[in-house]
């Protein structure tokens, strides 16, 4: 086997799958909120809702940011479980869409005469243009597909000299079971269907597979573009967990249709439709077979919806939230009970904030290491935040749940100041969420001063949190405590800010650099200020 053609198959494979990630965070990043407000506005009912999938995965070329998209959706109950299936049913069909275009154009024509001036000119572009967003939007763009297709032509190219030294034979003995399987194991890697489409079809094109095989290939990887799905939904609400496992069985139910009816499918395409093309003949038969999955599941769809509503119930609601389970519900103990949520929220906020200081690292991302990390699973920042504001409602849901009319003046009192305590943690945690990327610039910052800051503020807090802690789990009357640290608090904001002043005029920090420490210093004190206030609300003990 030729090494340089190999070393050459893998680079197509590598600049394929690099230009289709591109094209998916370009789109996402300048359309998330269109795209949003669409997926919000069209899926009311099941047809709405797979045209929407359809559609809207046609636009993005990505069934799995699709479908990542529908998750977030029902964990926040925008989207009913019932409608969020049927996007899901249509994005497996509008990721055809990348097949056709690369069968089409990806093999009838020299892509490299037209990939490498469209990359050249498109790089020297961006290196031209500073700040006009939407003519570097263009050239993003351009340069995204450039290298897709140049990837695509590699893959091509390679496989051409490849298959002179392949003995198809001996692997065509095992039967289609195998070529289903590695399918599966191939999408499940690399994590994309399109990318296990274009080995395909280059695979078929040079002669490597027949028909057959490659459209087994094809088989497998409608099920191995579903494991990224299911590991994002293992964590969450019921329902999210029940879209992902929906998309696994339904994709599970495609792939056994298929390969049940695989002979009949072939000979329909080649002798019915008199599809000589194996190329276009690869991708109508993975149309086909989404389509006609989609016919045979709607009419169970109902049937389906209810028996995933008896595999995952609503009654765990620590998947999202913090919210102790079983509060009390007779009036007379709210108040006590909402006084110990309210400590343990102090508790968390700081614990959040301490992550985020201290720069603890976020969880890896691919496929093993998502694999490794399913029995414990290491929440993101906005994870963590999410999770704290969603208890903040859930708190906020049991007061209003009371019987007011059954409470003292001053239990109705200590509930409105648990719950404004709660609300200034979730103002703490906010303000050093929103600097997280100016804390993570000062890390790889040139500028030694700005480099130290994380280090600095890492200490400060330490020595703020340990003053926090004490208050919390010694029971006193903290109002003193709280006024001097508050009084202080606010001297150091003023130092802080004179410092920055004394570095921008001796020329250690630029005036950008010093605008952005100061605003990282002034929501570090607001931080401060907001858990001392909530501390004030909840009283002498936080844990009583």
């Amino acid at each position: 086997m030729n090494i340089i053609e190999s070393w050459k198959f893998l680079a197509g494979i590598g600049f394929f799958l690099y230009g289709m990630s591109q094209m998916e965070y370009l789109v996402k990043k300048n359309s998330g909120r269109s795209l949003k407000v669409f997926l919000k506005k069209n899926t009311h009912n099941l047809f709405k809702a797979i045209s929407g999938g359809v559609l809207i995965t046609c636009l993005l070329q990505s069934s799995s940011i699709v479908s990542l998209m529908v998750l977030a959706f029902v964990e926040t109950g925008i989207i009913t479980f019932r409608n969020a299936l049927g996007v899901v049913l249509g994005s497996n069909l509008g990721t055809t869409l990348d097949g056709w275009i690369m069968a089409a154009f990806g093999f009838k024509f020299d892509m490299q005469l037209y990939a490498l001036p469209v990359i050249g000119l498109s790089a020297i572009g961006l290196f031209i243009v500073d700040k006009r967003k939407k003519v570097r939007l263009v050239l993003n763009i351009l340069f995204a597909l450039g290298i897709l297709f140049l990837g695509l032509t590699y893959m091509k190219d390679a496989a051409l000299e490849l298959v002179k030294s392949f003995e198809l034979k001996s692997y065509m003995n095992h039967g289609v079971l195998v070529f289903v399987l590695a399918g599966f194991v191939l999408t499940a890697l690399i994590q994309s269907s399109s990318a296990t489409v274009a080995i395909t079809l280059t695979a078929i094109y040079s002669g490597i597979l027949s028909f057959e095989s490659a459209a087994a290939i094809i088989i497998g990887s409608e099920v191995g573009t579903t494991i990224k799905i299911l590991i994002w939904g293992m964590k969450g609400t019921a329902d999210k967990k029940r879209v992902a496992w929906s998309d696994f069985i339904y994709n599970i139910f495609t792939a056994i249709f298929a390969l049940i009816f695989l002979k009949w499918l072939l000979y329909l395409i080649n002798d019915i439709f008199t599809i000589h093309d194996p190329l276009i003949g690869l991708v109508l038969f993975q149309t086909i077979i989404n389509f006609i999955s989609i016919l045979l599941f709607i009419p169970f769809l109902n049937l389906f919806v209810k028996w995933m509503g008896k595999r995952f119930r609503n009654d765990d609601t620590s998947a999202s939230s913090d919210i102790s389970r079983n509060l009390p519900s007779l009036p007379v103990l709210a108040a006590d009970a909402m006084k110990t949520e309210a400590g343990l929220f102090i508790m968390r906020t700081i614990k959040f904030i301490n992550r985020l200081l201290c720069k603890q690292s976020e969880p890896a991302i691919g496929f093993i290491n998502q694999i490794k990390s399913i029995s414990h699973v290491v929440p993101t920042i906005d994870d963590d935040y999410t999770r704290l504001k969603q208890t903040e409602g859930d708190l906020l849901e049991y007061v209003a749940s009371i019987q007011q009319d059954e409470l003292h003046d001053q239990e109705i009192k200590q509930l409105s100041d648990y719950q404004y305590s709660v609300r200034q943690c979730v103002y703490a945690a906010k303000s050093l969420k929103d600097i997280n990327h100016n804390l993570e610039d000062f890390k790889a910052s040139a500028n030694d001063l700005l480099h130290k800051q994380n280090r600095i503020i890492d200490l400060n807090w330490k020595s703020f949190e340990l003053e926090i802690h004490k208050m919390l789990t010694h029971p006193s009357d903290n109002t003193h405590e709280i006024e001097t640290i508050m009084a202080r608090t606010l001297d150091e904001e003023k130092v802080e800010n004179l410092s920055i002043m004394n570095y921008l005029k001796s020329g250690l920090l630029n005036e950008v650099e010093s605008s952005t420490l100061m605003n990282v210093q002034r929501e570090i004190i607001s931080a401060k200020k907001a858990l001392l206030i909530a501390i004030e609300h909840l009283g002498t003990n936080g844990n009583s």
